[in-house]
């Protein structure tokens, strides 16, 4: 497999929405299977593409890469292809080659996405910053005259129809977030609902007012749905208080959350979600 084969499939895995693992050998000392810059990729279903030398030391290299895809964050590791004389640095190996090889461990990370269900006055809005801070935006909405392509031409997909069954169409991925600002209650519900029951793992921002987000919440338990497992993902009402009026108001006040919580930062002003003191 050649490097633009391999890099080639980095990208369809990012296309998809999973982050994926480049592991390039950066450095070599003595005798190693593979030259410098020889590549690999590694999914985060632990598939690799490419080869970096096989054996022992690759075995070793996509546990590691696992791992740098779970935390997030990128790695160097090092390893002699030997039994005996290992560097202080260097992880051991039952290898006969004879040389010293490091790799760097690269994630990749596709860009976030924004699975937005109600595409009516605040709706609009919230994709519009969504797609300028360079979310990947997907608009879902019963009526084809607010969710179509006139009206969101940068939108990745436009769903229209009944709201649950698109929804089942999309897979979801860790990469995600989900708005829902649809505003009719029952619709709002069965969404959330949805989301929670069918492995959404991104965070969930429900645009309704404080009573609704409690009768949801409650419901949710009532029809024995485990809402101590995913709390701290969903925020309802959604946004700051920042005493917005206007849909762009609105939809500023809901993004300025979505990247306070991204980014773990100190929210500045309160949240308007229940979550934190809602109890059955």
């Amino acid at each position: 497999m050649n490097n633009r084969d391999i890099l080639f499939k980095a990208v369809e895995e990012l296309d998809r929405g999973r982050p994926v693992a480049l592991v390039t050998l950066v450095n070599k000392e003595g005798s190693g299977p593979r030259g410098l810059g020889s590549l690999m990729i590694v999914t985060i279903d632990g598939l690799k593409y490419g080869t970096i030398g096989g054996g022992e030391f690759e075995a070793f290299v996509i546990k590691e890469s696992l791992s740098a895809l779970k935390e997030g964050k990128p790695r160097r590791v090092k390893m002699a292809l030997r039994r005996e004389n290992i560097p202080p640095d260097a992880m051991p190996t039952n290898m006969l080659c004879g040389g010293v090889v490091e790799v760097f461990i690269n994630v990749l990370k596709p860009k976030p996405r924004l699975i937005l269900v109600g595409a009516g006055h605040v709706g609009k809005p919230i994709a519009d910053i969504g797609n300028i801070l360079g979310f990947r935006v997907v608009v879902v909405d019963k009526d084809p005259g607010l969710a179509n392509k006139d009206r969101y031409p940068y939108a990745e997909t436009v769903k229209s129809g009944s709201v649950i069954d698109e929804l089942k169409t999309i897979e979801f991925t860790e990469n995600d977030i989900a708005v829902i600002a649809f505003g009719e209650v029952e619709t709002d519900y069965q969404v959330l609902k949805h989301l929670v029951l069918n492995g959404f793992k991104g965070h969930i921002w429900a645009l309704c007012s404080r009573n609704r987000a409690k009768w949801m919440l409650d419901r949710l338990v009532s029809e024995g749905v485990d809402v101590s497992s995913f709390r701290e993902r969903i925020h309802m009402p959604a946004g700051l208080n920042i005493e917005a009026e206007t849909p762009e108001e609105i939809a500023v006040s809901i993004w300025s959350e979505i990247i306070c919580v991204l980014k773990s930062c100190r929210k500045p002003v309160p949240s308007l979600s229940i979550l934190d003191n809602w109890q059955l």
